[in-house]
């Protein structure tokens, strides 16, 4: 006999269970299927030993900000009462040849402002109009997606022509051309500026300005924020709100089919589970998909992908990370590390356009060239994620899958250990006494996401940001798809990051409701 269920979500990133919560909380039963052992897909915090690792983003942008999409949710589901969120002092420092003395950049526009004049005088106007036009654009992108009224709009119509021609002006603009219209060929500044490039991207020639500035606005304006405890208190607190509705939530159920009708709509899942691989049918007329199209479309009937992948076969796939996680057993900020977050530039970085070159790197052994890395020192703020005395520290740079492809398991074993050795030294240069107090550590790379999030290549944003050729004026979000009643519900949906997926996610259970009712 199959299970039946109002909706089943496949996967349980922030997409899908961001979907699979609002849609039970709409009085939905809701079914959620994680292929994995643990809940929550890259919003994961784990025990490596005596260790605590958070295998997410470091910090995001506070949900209560203008046009944050995370914002709407957390309301609607009352996440505040649970979720902590623990701002860092500043968005992050950089320390590198390029920029002379290592440099803070704070949150706040006048306060960066003022720190960025200080450090750059002779380019104190620029960056003035550059802040003010950063603020312009989202300004403009609020004024289109926000949720206003007719009257809201009337009252701010004169603030419009100004606003919009931001928006307008830079529509299919890169970080690139942005930056170099306002600083020209000072890279000392852009760097200063952008130095979390690799947040978005690694090529800024590639990187679609709107988007980008969207998301550095959130850390202008409210600064980086941490979940206490890590990235897992939101993610099985997404899952509670499945199961608080009725819905279901299970671990280690592997899909490997989406069923149809006859009349091609969704009709439901097929699914593996347990060390027997038993098989399971369960039907739902709506299926949250969080999870890669170029994955789902291996799912569908073999007459369905075609169609189902046209609008995304052609489409770059994000960038990917390795990523490096230590436990201490000293403080970091006895050891010099000052910043929750810093941007830790080798010597051979002096322009922005070189970090489309750090990946490589990585596709051999490690030689005389390091990669840039991005250093979180958790302990800096009151983070929740102490665990058995150590404290935790990562390190992650820009990979992709083909830097570790064609090497056998003791060949590949070698390379990763190497470049976790590589990585301790590089920090213990920076910060002597480093890798004596580096009690446990390990290393994920390229493939690790690939295997662990079932991403084509690792991607870990969903698409990459570039501009776009042609289309509207609006903030790109598709969740519908080829088939009738098969939402996306991910990063895939948009953009990466947690605002991204679980705006994704958002938006696609809106979707869904708004096709049950009738015209």
């Amino acid at each position: 006999m199959a299970e039946r269920y109002d909706a089943i979500v496949v996967g349980s990133g922030l997409g899908g269970l961001t979907a699979g919560a609002l849609f039970a909380h709409a009085g939905k039963r809701v079914l959620l299927l994680e292929r994995n052992a643990n809940f929550g897909g890259a919003a994961t915090t784990y025990s490596h030993g005596a260790m605590t690792v958070e295998g997410s983003l470091h910090e995001t942008s506070d949900p209560r900000r203008t046009f944050d999409p995370k914002g709407a949710v957390f309301e609607a589901l009352g996440l505040y009462d649970d979720i902590e969120f623990v701002p860092a002092p500043d968005i992050y420092q950089v320390r590198g040849r390029i920029v002379g003395e290592p440099f803070v950049l704070p949150h706040g526009y006048e306060a960066i402002e003022d720190a960025m004049s200080a450090r750059f005088p002779h380019q104190a106007s620029n960056i003035k109009r550059f802040l003010h036009h950063v603020r312009r654009a989202l300004q403009a992108l609020d004024y289109l997606g926000g949720a206003h009224s007719a009257m809201w709009r009337i009252a701010h119509a004169a603030d419009l022509p100004l606003e919009l021609w931001a928006l307008v002006r830079d529509f299919r603009a890169s970080v690139s051309e942005v930056l170099e219209r306002f600083f020209g060929d000072d890279e000392a500044v852009k760097i200063a500026l952008s130095a979390n490039l690799h947040y978005y991207s690694d090529n800024p020639d590639e990187c679609w300005w709107l988007l980008y500035a969207m998301g550095q606005a959130g850390y202008i304006e409210s600064g980086g924020n941490f979940i206490k405890g890590g990235s897992q208190q939101l993610s099985n607190r997404l899952v509670k709100a499945v199961r608080d509705e009725g819905g279901e939530a299970r671990l280690q159920c592997e899909v490997f089919g989406v069923e149809l009708d006859t009349e091609g709509r969704a009709s439901g899942v097929r699914y593996r589970t347990g060390e027997r691989a038993v098989e399971t049918v369960a039907e739902a007329p709506v299926i949250f998909a969080n999870a890669a199209p170029h994955r789902i479309a291996e799912m569908l009937p073999e007459e369905a992908r075609e169609a189902f992948m046209a609008p995304y076969r052609d489409r770059p796939l994000s960038i990917t990370l390795l990523y490096a996680a230590f436990g201490l057993t000293r403080p970091p900020a006895e050891l010099g590390v000052t910043h929750y977050s810093t941007q830790l530039l080798p010597d051979w970085v002096q322009k922005l356009s070189d970090y489309k070159s750090n990946a490589d790197l990585l596709a051999a052994p490690p030689g005389d060239r390091m990669p840039i890395l991005a250093v979180v020192d958790y302990s800096q703020i009151d983070s929740g994620l102490r665990g058995d005395g150590l404290y935790s520290l990562s390190a992650d740079t820009i990979d992709q899958v083909s830097n570790w492809e064609g090497l056998d398991p003791a060949a590949y074993d070698a390379r990763k250990g190497a470049w976790l050795a590589a990585i301790t030294r590089r920090l213990d240069q920076e910060w002597p006494g480093f890798a004596d107090a580096v009690a446990d550590s390990t290393i994920a790379t390229a493939r690790t996401m690939q295997e662990y999030l079932n991403t084509p290549d690792g991607a870990l944003y969903g698409f990459a940001m570039h501009p776009p050729r042609s289309g509207p004026i609006k903030a790109p979000m598709n969740v519908a798809t080829s088939i009738e009643g098969l939402w996306l519900a991910s990063a895939y949906s948009g953009s990466g990051g947690y605002s991204g997926a679980m705006g994704g996610g958002a938006a696609a259970a809106r979707a869904a409701l708004k096709a049950e009712t009738p015209t």
